[in-house]
């Protein structure tokens, strides 16, 4: 089995402790009540996350993706599994991210990333979510996808992500990109807004509010532009190539 060792650096940590199996965040805020036992990320379950592709997804849309190349779905979550994942990302060890050629250059995207896997309640419920948005994607557009990747990204104030595609020139393995939108009571005076430039040649700027969904071909030229307050989300591929285990390091 191949392992992929991380080599991103260690951010300073955004809390004194991360969320890990033994330190799972609140689903809900804290409450001063000392009767009330805080519930965590342990309650959640599979269930939460449900949701029904095909009635999200219409006809009409999918015809929409395949002449475009980009949708938006608004309200995906119920309220317990949006929590669950705004608690999540706030209680992150955030890491720096990088370049396909391994070198972080802050004044090209700036920000700090960390890979969902198993040891992430909400964010490996989530995942699963959208493997079940791509099976849909294989059964009406034969897109061939064979699993799906995601990493919480937080963008502090004052950085962005200038143009680029999710397929490196030469690379075709990410089929269908999708970024799952984490603040509240966004603006647009807070920035941060997703650019993305259609199969026509059409620019469009998508605002990054909570629980919307935007999913677009991976080949889409797109840009996040500067944010102007602290800015959370999830970044999604899914992939036709094999599945590959993530292993960090115990850094």
């Amino acid at each position: 089995m191949t392992e992929i060792i991380s080599n991103l650096d260690v951010t300073k940590l955004v809390v004194e402790h991360p969320i890990g199996e033994d330190n799972p965040p609140l689903l809900f805020p804290y409450s001063d009540d000392p009767s009330q036992k805080p519930l965590t990320q342990r309650v959640l379950q599979q269930s939460d996350f449900d949701i029904s592709w095909q009635d999200k997804l219409t006809d009409t849309q999918l015809d929409i993706f395949v002449d475009d190349g980009w949708i938006i779905i608004d309200e995906v979550f119920e309220t317990k599994a949006l929590l669950a994942l705004q608690a999540e990302s706030g209680f992150i060890d955030y890491r720096d991210a990088e370049l396909t050629a391994g070198i972080r250059v802050s004044d090209i995207r700036g920000d700090r990333i960390r890979w969902i896997t198993e040891n992430f309640f909400a964010g490996f419920y989530y995942l699963q979510s959208i493997n079940a948005l791509a099976s849909l994607f294989n059964r009406s557009l034969f897109a061939g996808i064979r699993h799906s990747e995601a990493h919480y990204a937080c963008y502090p104030l004052g950085f962005g992500y200038q143009w680029h595609s999710d397929n490196p020139a030469g690379r075709d393995e990410r089929v269908i990109s999708a970024v799952f939108y984490l603040n509240d009571e966004w603006e647009p005076t807070d920035g941060g807004a997703l650019e993305i430039i259609d199969k026509h040649g059409v620019h469009h700027n998508v605002m990054p509010v909570a629980n919307r969904l935007v999913i677009f071909d991976s080949d889409l030229k797109h840009q996040v532009q500067i944010a102007h307050r602290q800015r959370y989300s999830i970044a999604t591929w899914m992939r036709r190539d094999g599945l590959v285990p993530f292993v960090e390091d115990n850094i």
